[in-house]
C-alpha cells in the first residue's frame, strides 16, 4: 500500500474546503432568496392594505396642504436678514 504524500493530503483538504465553501455559499444564497420573496409578499400585502386608507386620507384632507396645492393663499413670506 502506498503512503499518502503531503501533496496529496493538502490537495484533498483544499479541494474539500473549496467544495464546502461553494456549497455553503449556494445554500446561503437560496436562503436569502427565500427571505426576499417572503418580504416581497408582505410588502405587497401591506401596500394593498394601506393604499385605500391613504387615498381616503388624501381625499378627506381639508387643511389645504394636499388637495389645494395650486390654490393661491394670503400668506406672505418675510425674510429677515441679520
Amino acid at each position: 500500500m502506498e503512503m499518502l504524500s503531503l501533496k496529496t493530503i493538502a490537495g484533498g483538504v483544499i479541494g474539500t474546503m473549496t467544495a464546502a465553501f461553494f456549497l455553503w455559499t449556494a445554500s446561503t444564497l437560496v436562503e436569502v432568496d427565500k427571505r426576499t420573496a417572503i418580504t416581497e409578499v408582505k410588502v405587497r400585502e401591506n401596500n394593498k392594505m394601506i393604499k385605500p386608507l391613504w387615498e381616503d386620507f388624501i381625499r378627506r384632507n381639508t387643511n389645504g396642504h394636499v388637495e389645494k396645492l395650486d390654490e393661491e393663499t394670503n400668506y406672505k413670506v418675510r425674510i429677515k436678514w441679520k
